[in-house]
């Protein structure tokens, strides 16, 4: 375990006394937070000066125990060849692991608190796990030198530990006031899209009122071609052919009621061809009526002597009728592929895509604008850690 693991656990505690909280607008907060991370930095500055110095006084102070460590003979001790040559590999072992220990020290040189901490946490680590067993076997015939070096250590880490156990203060608001900055500048940028959102909410409301007042204004026009004498006429014709239509549909049934189909199945009954339009047109007159106009069943009809002036007259009537049907298709105006109808149609359509398109943007909004009030709490929070009250 490093000499300073615990102040993990140090700087998680609960704070004992509550400080008397500034108050301040959150307009102003980007101010007081580069305030207090100014004077975050000082006093970082004054406390790794404080440590430099602790640095400097110890390695002196170790110096001093290392050099009499160094001027032990263990050879005039009274003991076996063997214990000796044990504690002078591990006096030797353990000097150098004292000399990367100091000279890790010296090159200590972080401009910040929180990774000195980490920094000093490693370099006792690493010494105390490369040392431990060289510190042991040259324990065996030097106890006072290596108990003296090992106290001056301890001296050592204990200050270093009260430094940085009075000032852990400085860590928390250090981190918290980085965390603001970033919450701070996010909270910027999310302002930034929240007027680039607006910006787009207004130009579609623009495009819409727009679109609906060129829309109204086809709608306008279209209700004055209706009202014109022409548009009037073309509905006239328009329900002329459906009357005719209707009518033409009673007279082929008509005409099928008139032709004596058992008769002419009779007749041709021996006649392939013949046998096939008679079925035919039995089976679904009106369609095979409207192929040629009677011309093929008619022949028949004429072949058998089975044909009658009112026969001729029914079709007579319906070929008028389907011509007079054609005739006024001719005459009969398509308003609907005219260019305002077309227009108002588009016109409805981009409406709806525009609506949609404004839709989507609002609850990009609402999303954004949810995103900001999370951000500005969580601002809230910290600048409470560091004393501040919104």
């Amino acid at each position: 375990m490093g000499i300073f693991d615990f102040f993990k656990k140090i700087f998680e505690e609960d704070r004992a006394v509550e400080n008397v909280k500034e108050k301040i607008t959150f307009s102003d907060i980007g101010n007081w937070v580069e305030k207090k991370g100014k004077e975050n930095e000082i006093k970082e500055k004054e406390i790794l000066s404080l440590i430099n110095n602790k640095i400097n006084l110890f390695v002196k102070k170790i110096e001093e125990k290392i050099n009499a460590l160094k001027s032990i003979d263990i050879e005039s001790k009274k003991a076996e060849d063997k214990i000796k040559s044990i504690t002078n590999e591990g006096r030797k072992k353990y000097l150098e692991s004292l000399d990367i220990f100091i000279g890790n020290l010296e090159k200590l040189k972080e401009n910040n608190l929180e990774k000195s901490v980490e920094e000093m946490n490693w370099i006792f680590l690493s010494f105390n796990k490369n040392s431990r067993m060289s510190y042991e076997r040259a324990t065996i015939l030097v106890g006072k030198e290596m108990e003296n070096i090992k106290e001056t250590m301890r001296i050592f880490s204990k200050e270093i530990i009260r430094i940085f156990d009075e000032n852990k203060n400085v860590v928390d608001s250090h981190k918290i006031v980085s965390i603001v900055k970033q919450k701070l500048n996010k909270i910027n940028e999310i302002e930034i899209e929240i007027g680039s959102v607006n910006e787009t909410l207004v130009e579609l409301d623009k495009k819409i009122s727009n679109k609906k007042e060129e829309n109204k204004k086809l709608i306008e026009e279209i209700e004055e071609i209706k009202k014109s004498p022409d548009y009037l006429k073309n509905l006239e014709k328009q329900e002329r052919n459906k009357f005719l239509k209707e009518e033409l549909k009673k007279e082929i049934f008509n005409l099928k009621q008139l032709i004596d189909f058992k008769s002419l199945s009779s007749f041709f009954h021996i006649f392939e061809e013949e046998m096939k339009i008679v079925k035919l047109h039995r089976e679904d007159f009106p369609t095979n009526f409207k192929k040629d106009y009677g011309k093929s069943i008619l022949k028949l009809l004429n072949e058998a002597k089975l044909n009658n002036e009112q026969i001729n007259s029914k079709v007579k009537e319906i070929k008028s009728k389907e011509e007079e049907i054609e005739k006024n298709k001719s005459k009969i105006m398509d308003y609907e592929t005219q260019e305002p109808y077309s227009e108002i149609t588009n016109g409805i359509l981009e409406v709806g895509n525009l609506d949609n398109e404004k839709s989507r943007e609002e609850k990009r909004m609402e999303k954004i604008k949810l995103s900001k009030e999370e951000m500005i709490e969580e601002v809230k929070e910290n600048i409470e850690k560091i004393g501040g009250v919104i």
